[in-house]
């Protein structure tokens, strides 16, 4: 009787147990882009579920031509969303403005494995009156990738580390040749507007906030020669008619040279690997500015964010801290993309993957890194008007002081919003 008793007990503690570990075990809810495709997002989550048992992850999978859109409405109508993924820093200010993000001060500082400082910064400059309200796990720097198949037919030695924009618009026009079909391009000049502002910008002594634009009229300069002197790049309203994309010309084998951000990269690699492309190509430091040393550049951040109406804040946050942190980063780095947290060992697995371009490390030592387009309260507008007179100087529709003047005055009544 007495062994049957203490059985019993048992089995009471033993279900008891069970049901107190099934009562912490909390499902989050994370939205991002194209997780389908993308199999770093997938092997990230799995590897957090694995170290987090008790934690499940139920992703919420939006095609990225759609993902501003519908999270937005998510957010509007209340849907239950813990973690976010940003995409820009015009959204991210947007919904930080809304009060839709949960500041994260306090995560960070109660959390004695985490230290803001792995990410060299980064943090520091999406912060916004004071208050962390991201964690980055993505930072793409942009550089140059050229075809060394076309530098060397045309008998060009290739571009370096250290090249001028001037000498980027030279080297374009000494590798174009042919027409038609045969028409082989210097360069390909994609239709963001980040392809010319970023040059300014990167000078370091202006923002794409700043609301006065005169720092873009050497960039314009140097695109619409390229365009329409030169013609050693497909002028804009082709680009965009034809619904060009940066990838899949500069795969073609048709162009030289592509202004672009790390995250291609990754991509050259796997599309050589599924035989889309046989491109023999390499990467550089982006150009500069006379004056300026070699590795400076712009760069991207794509931080994850937690619902300001998650009602699992903390396993948000370890989920947050998983995906930035060196864990989640090796795994971005070992499917050839370019993370935020850059410790020797992750850099030494992004490099070392396989179909990285030999000797090509140098290229993503950047000394000087200025954000593309920083937090502000007005950045949607601000992003928006930019863009639509990037289009009319582009297809030249304003001149550049023109297409200027209009950016200003149109800046000043947004920020008077």
């Amino acid at each position: 009787m007495k062994r049957l008793f203490i059985f019993f007990a048992v089995m009471v503690l033993f279900i008891m147990a069970t049901a107190t570990v099934m009562a912490e075990e909390v499902t989050i809810k994370y939205v991002c882009w194209d997780y389908s495709v993308v199999p770093e997002k997938q092997e990230v989550v799995q590897a957090f579920e694995e170290k987090y048992p008790d934690i499940n992850v139920e992703v919420i999978d939006v095609a990225s031509k759609d993902y501003g859109d519908k999270l937005t409405i998510m957010l509007t109508v209340g849907e239950d969303i813990d973690v976010i993924s940003i995409k820009d820093m015009p959204t991210y200010s947007a919904y930080i403005k809304r009060g839709g993000l949960e500041p994260l001060n306090s995560f960070v500082e109660k959390d004695e494995d985490f230290d803001p400082a792995i990410f060299k910064g980064l943090m520091d400059e999406i912060k916004v009156d004071g208050n962390y309200y991201g964690v980055p796990y993505r930072s793409d720097v942009w550089i140059l990738y050229y075809n060394k198949e076309l530098f060397d037919k045309a008998g060009v030695p290739y571009p370096t580390n250290d090249m001028t924009w001037e000498d980027f618009g030279n080297k374009a026009k000494l590798i174009t040749s042919g027409s038609g079909n045969d028409k082989i391009y210097g360069a390909y000049i994609h239709a963001w507007k980040s392809l010319a502002m970023n040059l300014g910008v990167q000078t370091g002594e202006h923002t794409l906030v700043d609301g006065e634009y005169d720092f873009l009229k050497p960039a314009y300069e140097l695109y619409l020669k390229m365009m329409y002197e030169d013609k050693s790049v497909m002028t804009y309203g082709e680009a965009v008619t034809s619904s060009a994309h940066y990838a899949s010309q500069f795969e073609s084998g048709k162009v030289g040279m592509i202004y672009m951000g790390t995250w291609n990269i990754g991509r050259m690699i796997s599309d050589a690997k599924a035989g889309k492309h046989d491109v023999e190509w390499g990467i550089l430091k982006a150009p500069h500015w006379p004056g300026q040393k070699p590795g400076v550049t712009i760069g991207n951040v794509t931080p994850l964010a937690i619902n300001a109406n998650s009602k699992k804040k903390e396993a948000a946050w370890k989920f947050v801290k998983f995906f930035g942190g060196e864990e989640g980063a090796k795994i971005f780095a070992r499917n050839g993309i370019l993370p935020a947290m850059k410790s020797k060992a992750v850099l030494d697995v992004f490099t070392s993957a396989d179909g990285f371009p030999e000797n090509a490390t140098a290229a993503l030592e950047a000394h000087t890194v200025y954000l593309e387009f920083p937090p502000h309260p007005n950045g949607r507008a601000i992003d928006k008007i930019l863009q639509e007179e990037h289009e009319l100087i582009m297809i030249g529709e304003k001149t550049i002081e023109e297409g200027i003047e209009a950016m200003e005055k149109r800046v000043k009544e947004a920020k008077e919003w």
